[in-house]
């Protein structure tokens, strides 16, 4: 019977539904100036707000990280499952005014919560990845990571098809799907002892003709071929990591990769309204339009264009940096440094030459593939450089 296969095939399902509604805070942009308009927010309190889910995802990483690897990921992300759902529901109940208050101050704490949860819930896959796949890893990690990417893209087309611009209901509509995601994937959330695959690819080879030879072979070549993808690897980690120059130089160029990209992310949405009220924008010359709803629609585009563009850089490199690895020798490190180049040129781009919303576009799609290829290939890089037995905590 292929029960540990069918559960490890199930594990990976658990990881690809969670990642798909991990990204939403990527989607502060699409409803980030309906939430100023409507509760007289300036833009020092709604940056505020959106760099609160950036706060809650990246400060709270190690912790859960450290959770992960003590107490497995199922635990994690089925308690991050309540709290996502939590921090959309009180945004919404805050938007909708029938929550009092509507200090600025209270939905940061909400969307600090959104960042927490999706931290918690996107280390647990991250982890589980880590620990049942041993080949291919750039391919296994870029999936359930592109998902991650491709999730605001998923939620803001909704968001302009479904909802008409009905942010009350949306934000609702956030809440329980992310809540339910979540939870029904980290019941799939199963880590898989080695021992098991290779005692059911043994049991499996004797079945088939010539089954002693096979099995002989087997048991010659396989165990030690397992043992040393297990216990050959590095094991680096804690504050042995702030000791390792390359630890440091990969926490670096991540933070400045990184924090230049979700920049940009969080701020589509000013940067659009800002070109949209230059008076010698094009799209000013039809006077009857309705402001509010098309600076809504391009809000989603881009915000879209950024999450298609992720999603694409994040498959694609998991992809080729596994081909070009072992065909060709090349390190994994120079679709890093790739990545950096794309999301510089498209800052460039956005800071010194576009003057005008039809030029916008480039600047999302080489910011978004940048950022998305950074984050795949940045974990599989972690895993392999420093082991994946303190992986969660080091990620």
């Amino acid at each position: 019977m292929n029960y540990p296969h069918t559960k490890l095939a199930l594990s990976y399902f658990g990881a690809l539904l969670a990642a798909s509604v991990c990204g939403t805070q990527y989607l502060f942009s699409a409803y980030s100036t309906a939430l100023a308009s409507k509760l007289n927010f300036n833009s020092v309190q709604i940056n505020t707000i959106g760099s609160a889910t950036n706060f809650g995802c990246y400060l709270s990483a190690p912790i859960f990280g450290y959770i992960v690897d003590h107490h497995g990921p199922r635990r994690t992300a089925m308690i991050s499952s309540f709290f996502i759902f939590a921090g959309y529901f009180c945004l919404a109940m805050t938007y909708g005014e029938i929550f009092n208050s509507k200090s600025f101050l209270l939905c940061a704490l909400y969307m600090l919560t959104v960042g927490i949860a999706s931290s918690a819930a996107y280390n647990s896959l991250l982890g589980l990845i880590a620990r049942n796949f041993t080949k291919n890893r750039g391919i296994a990690f870029g999936f359930p990571v592109s998902l991650y990417g491709l999730s605001a893209f998923l939620f803001a087309q909704m968001n302009g098809l479904y909802f008409n611009n009905d942010t009350y209901h949306f934000l609702l509509f956030l809440a329980i799907t992310c809540g339910l995601s979540i939870f029904i994937g980290s019941w799939f959330l199963v880590v898989i002892p080695r021992n098991k695959l290779i005692l059911e690819e043994a049991n499996q080879i004797s079945d088939l003709p010539e089954s002693s030879s096979s099995t002989d072979q087997y048991n010659d070549q396989t165990p030690l071929l397992n043992n040393k993808s297990y216990d050959d690897e590095p094991d680096i980690g804690g504050w042995e990591l702030f000791y390792n120059y390359d630890a440091l130089l990969l926490g670096i160029l991540m933070f400045l990769i990184g924090g230049c990209g979700l920049m940009y992310i969080n701020n589509v949405g000013a940067i659009i309204k800002a070109l949209y009220s230059s008076s010698s924008d094009p799209l000013l010359q039809n006077p009857g339009s309705n402001i509010f709803a098309e600076i809504q629609e391009l809000q989603n585009l881009h915000v879209s264009l950024l999450s298609i563009s992720s999603c694409l850089g994040r498959i694609l490199v998991g992809f080729f940096s596994d081909i070009t690895k072992f065909m060709f020798n090349l390190r994994r490190i120079s679709f890093f440094i790739l990545s950096g180049c794309l999301v510089a040129f498209g800052h460039f781009l956005a800071g010194f030459w576009i003057k005008s919303l039809d030029f916008l576009y480039p600047a999302s799609i080489l910011v978004g593939l940048g950022f998305g290829m950074m984050f795949s290939i940045a974990p599989t890089i972690t895993n392999e450089w420093f082991g994946q037995k303190r992986f969660g905590i080091n990620w």
